[in-house]
């Protein structure tokens, strides 16, 4: 086991509930020899203090992710803890989400805001795609994908990179690891009454957005009678809801070859493929292209990848995000709606809203905000840490008046 004692008045944030001991908060840190495991870390103010116990990744830039608070039994294990905390996610999204339902697909587990930080889940149907995040939650896979299976009823997991493998000490390894039946390729999944192919071995993060799943249907219910944009449409979610509420026609534009066959293949899964043309295209281009022809539309849908990766790459980066929504703003109809989104904490809600701002008096094309856009309840997050409500969102109704 390992005792960390933190520098004078870094303990403040822990005692309101934040769940992580940054490095540079770290006064020292001393291992004693015990039968716990190495990594189950005792946390203390500068005065010795018990301020709780959670599990210690050496290589990064969170030392201590917080499993426990002061007045908790320091009898717990981390695995028992973090079983428990599993149940309890996969009990809560079972009555979310029955079986035989319209959606089988969600986050099943979601990090910090289910309790169980350095842990992503997502469920396809019968199979699970698991991220694990942090080195103490990896070194502890084969336990929690047993779990997993078992508390969620899956058939089988693997798991997926997460992208800061390095920054944890994670190895790299060949392959995917797995536990339960292999999981197959392509599994066709319920998402709000669409059928929805999902590629759980490839594409992004764990194969698709969960996140986005009951914003497609609320961004569809404007789309009645109008001609729908979407840019960045990846598998086509915010499209095929849209014809599906009406829409008269829906132009999906992304420049990835592997995003634009889902998209096509998720429009004839839906018989849907009529009113749905896809387009392999630069979004920039594609709008200049649109500008060109004059062609304005009655829903356009904005919701690009993430352009903020990192913090020092955010003042380079307002300025083409502003540009995006200059056109996106002048492909809209006169009274027609934009739903924009943004998927990094580094803009946050208050952000993108200045950013609209700005965009609206670069075109002179005034808008007010009709709808304010999150994630689903199977994406939890902690009040303590904004950084967790990464994706943002606004319906907005362009020139009302």
């Amino acid at each position: 086991m390992r005792t960390v004692k933190l520098k004078p008045g870094h303990a403040k944030a822990l005692w309101h509930g934040h769940p992580w001991v940054f490095a540079k908060s770290v006064q020292s840190a001393e291992t004693k020899s015990d039968h716990r495991a190495p990594d189950w870390t005792r946390v203390e103010d500068d005065q010795g203090q018990l301020v709780g116990h959670g599990l210690w990744s050496g290589a990064s830039a969170i030392r201590v992710r917080m499993l426990l608070g002061r007045d908790d039994p320091d009898t717990l294990t981390p695995e028992r803890i973090l079983g428990q905390r599993i149940r309890k996610a996969c009990a809560l999204r079972g009555a979310w989400f029955p079986p035989g339902g319209e959606t089988d697909t969600y986050r099943l587990v979601n990090a910090e805001g289910d309790g169980v930080p350095g842990l992503v889940v997502d469920r396809y149907g019968d199979w699970l795609v698991a991220q694990w995040a942090t080195r103490p939650i990896f070194d502890r896979r084969d336990g929690l994908a047993q779990v997993l299976l078992e508390a969620s009823g899956a058939r089988g997991l693997i798991s997926r990179a997460g992208g800061h493998e390095r920054q944890e000490a994670i190895p790299e390894e060949e392959g995917l690891w797995g536990a339960g039946e292999p999981v197959p390729g392509v599994v066709l999944v319920r998402e709000r009454g669409l059928q929805v192919e999902v590629h759980p071995r490839q594409g992004q993060k764990t194969g698709h957005y969960t996140d986005q799943r009951d914003n497609r249907v609320r961004v569809a219910r404007y789309a009645e009678d109008r001609d729908v944009l979407d840019l960045y449409c990846g598998s086509g979610g915010f499209s095929l809801q849209a014809l599906r509420m009406g829409a008269t026609h829906a132009i999906g534009i992304d420049s990835g070859a592997r995003a634009i066959a889902a998209a096509e293949a998720n429009a004839r899964h839906n018989g849907l493929e009529d009113g749905f043309h896809a387009q392999r295209a630069e979004v920039d281009k594609a709008l200049a292209a649109l500008k060109a022809q004059d062609r304005r539309f009655g829903l356009v849908v904005c919701d690009p990848p993430n352009l903020i990766p990192t913090r020092e790459s955010k003042a380079r980066a307002i300025r083409p995000w502003r540009e995006l929504l200059v056109r996106s703003l002048t492909r809209t109809e006169p009274e027609g709606f934009l739903a924009v989104f943004s998927c990094t904490p580094r803009m946050g809600r208050d952000g993108l809203l200045d950013l609209l701002r700005s965009a609206s008096r670069d075109c002179r094309l005034p808008f007010r905000v009709i709808e304010e856009l999150t994630p689903g309840r199977d994406h939890p997050v902690l009040p303590q840490t904004p950084a967790s409500r990464y994706l943002t969102g606004f319906v907005v109704q362009v020139r009302p008046w």
